[in-house]
């Protein structure tokens, strides 16, 4: 009895194993025809996935849907992908969701909710669009330089020079106190990944312009 329960379970294993063995394969696949533009083939072995709900293949899809490869552009279809995989932590997909909500002024509580979760686990790109957001200000994101050139300091590092002449410009409208609170913030600063909603990314980072901590 014992032999025949250890043999329906290494037979179990094995199948669990296999099938762990064919996402990983189908997913690496996947990923190479989306980068050899191959989106035919992309489409074909991540949709499947992403229906399982793996999170890369979803984020990928978003994309397709988001830029219109190899697919008719649909942005609530790249949203329904990007939504859940943002939701399980991917950083991607999360400042997907941000620009979504925050560039057409769509609900930048939301835009900024998403910004913030992809900027803390290191998304230069979030935190670039996350520091503008700051510098500019808005009704609904009061002007906070300080958080400002926190951000746009972290995703000027070591990136592109348009970022770099972004947090420069954002600093001519700033005083040097709270240029060097910003820098404090960010030589501080460490990425948090895997964040989602329901956690909070920045506890001890929301400041105000006087450099003390928001509650």
């Amino acid at each position: 009895m014992r032999l025949w329960l250890g043999r329906i379970f290494v037979c179990a294993f094995n199948v669990l194993l296999c099938a762990s063995c064919s996402v990983g394969a189908d997913l690496a696949s996947g990923k190479r025809a989306y980068e050899e533009k191959d989106y035919a083939t992309a489409l074909k072995e991540l949709t499947p996935l992403a229906q399982q709900g793996n999170s890369d293949a979803q984020v990928i899809l978003g994309r397709m849907y988001w830029m219109g490869q190899g697919v008719l552009q649909d942005t609530s279809q790249a949203i329904k992908w990007f939504e859940p995989s943002a939701k399980r932590g991917n950083a991607d997909a999360q400042f997907f969701m941000g620009s979504y909500y925050l560039l057409p002024r769509r609900d930048i509580a939301q835009g900024v909710k998403w910004l913030q979760l992809s900027a803390e686990q290191g998304n230069q790109d979030a935190q670039w669009l996350l520091g503008k957001a700051y510098s500019q200000g808005d009704r609904q994101l009061p002007y906070d330089p300080v958080q400002a050139e926190m951000w746009l300091r972290l995703a000027a590092k070591d990136n592109l020079e348009f970022y770099q002449k972004t947090l420069l410009a954002a600093e001519e409208q700033m005083t040097a106190d709270q240029i060097a609170k910003g820098k404090a913030l960010a030589a501080a600063w460490k990425p948090k990944h895997g964040l989602h909603p329901g956690q909070k990314p920045a506890e001890g980072r929301q400041v105000g312009t006087d450099g003390k901590p928001r509650s």
